[in-house]
């Protein structure tokens, strides 16, 4: 019999989760500031609002293949070493970005080289989590998940007194070796011990394989749900600071209530993670979809700073998203748990590569044709329910062989 210290069990898997939060924050950082170089970058060049978001687009798509490589290799290399050079790869990546003069320039650099960066930071981070935990994994996921919003209570109003102080292009470079460096340092809190925790006997059989997993329902519904959602939540995370001062609200302002947003996701993260062990992450997705569609209406009927109640309505509505958030890696780890969840969570969250690379484009785009944004955050509207739907669908259990092989295969800690 082996006996287990469960106390220090419990602080180590907790640590692993302080950790991974952290470096979740620094990936999640570069794409929620964005914003913000997105209107300086607006006002350097006459890109056009459709080509400039199509550089963001991009490292959501190369998000698509890096994805799940990082996710086969979080499944067989040590995790502080693929999160280490993520870190680096992503903070050179902005830094070439603030010497970018061109838009392939642009494309590349923010795009491609960002988006292999935040791929091996994201996926083995959230592997790693996902396989402390079982009973109270919505809760870690959670924890995990408040890294994004956090970032930006953090970063926002950081990145936007750099751009003040140096200019957006040496914000950039400053920014990236923020990135670099934290993440290097946080890594090294990561132990090798604490890659693969004690789980349950398994033969070959009994294992979900990337291959099983490919041929399953859940895995494409929980593609479909991720994918979906990001489209809905980029299209408003990409534009919303465009559109508050198109209508004409002072720029600090919308930075500073935007950051509150941010503030009431990270809270929406902890208590949808809570809750869906609780009474189910299917029945929580689809109560944050709600309040999510609410906050989208009343930004699309905001006209100007004499509807400022709608504004701080759209931004507390934020709490909904963050709900919907927590579940995207809980919901598929319940069913595909076992030695290839990485590889397989590299797939789902390559739906949400998918989803960013078509959002924020999508957004820009249909501005430029309309001259608004209310079709594109009806879209954003259409496509926060949609993922509801899938949501509902991948949080079903399995059934048959691959139920009990996926069952089988999670590890014992709770």
């Amino acid at each position: 019999m082996i006996y287990v210290d469960r106390q220090a069990t419990g602080r180590r898997r907790w640590m692993v989760v302080g950790v991974s939060t952290a470096v979740n924050a620094l990936a999640w950082a570069t794409r929620c500031t964005f914003a913000l170089f997105y209107v300086a970058m607006l006002e350097e060049f006459a890109w056009g609002r459709g080509p400039t978001a199509l550089g963001y687009s991009l490292s959501w798509l190369g998000f698509v293949g890096f994805a799940p490589v990082a996710g086969w290799l979080s499944d067989r290399w040590d995790t502080r070493r693929v999160v280490m050079g993520g870190g680096v790869i992503l903070g050179l990546a902005l830094a070439l970005t603030g010497q970018v003069s061109s838009l392939t320039q642009y494309y590349l650099c923010f795009g491609m080289l960002g988006a292999a960066g935040s791929a091996a930071m994201l996926i083995p981070s959230t592997t790693i989590v996902m396989r402390w935990f079982v009973r109270s994994r919505g809760t870690a996921m959670g924890v995990l998940s408040a890294g994004g919003p956090g970032s930006a209570v953090v970063f926002y109003p950081l990145v936007a007194w750099l751009i003040a102080l140096v200019g957006w292009r040496m914000a950039l470079v400053a920014f990236g070796s923020i990135v670099a460096a934290a993440t290097v340092l946080l890594a090294l809190l990561y132990r090798s011990a604490d890659a693969k925790p004690a789980a349950a006997p398994r033969t070959p059989d009994e294992a979900w394989t990337l291959r099983r997993a490919l041929r399953s329902l859940q895995l494409w519904a929980a593609f479909a749900m991720t994918a979906l959602g990001v489209i809905g939540f980029q299209i408003m995370a990409t534009h919303q600071v465009a559109h508050a001062v198109d209508r004409g609200f002072p720029r600090p302002t919308v930075v500073w209530l935007f950051s509150l947003g941010a503030g009431c996701m990270m809270a929406g993260n902890l208590a949808g993670g809570w809750l869906s062990d609780r009474v189910g992450r299917g029945w929580v997705f689809v109560l944050g979809t709600v309040v999510a569609i609410l906050g989208i209406a009343c930004l699309a009927v905001t006209r100007g700073p004499e509807d400022f109640l709608l504004l701080v309505l759209y931004t507390v509505s934020g709490f909904g998203f963050g709900m919907r958030i927590a579940q995207l890696a809980a919901i598929p780890a319940d069913v595909f748990a076992g030695p290839h969840l990485g590889a397989i969570l590299g797939v789902v969250q390559a739906g949400g590569g998918l989803g960013g690379a078509i959002g924020p484009f999508l957004g820009g785009w249909l501005f430029d044709v309309t001259g608004s944004y209310r079709l594109a955050f009806l879209g954003a509207a259409v496509a926060v329910a949609g993922s509801a739907v899938a949501a509902w669908v991948a949080a079903r259990p399995a059934t048959g062989e691959l139920a009990r092989g996926g069952c089988r295969a999670s590890p014992v800690i709770p």
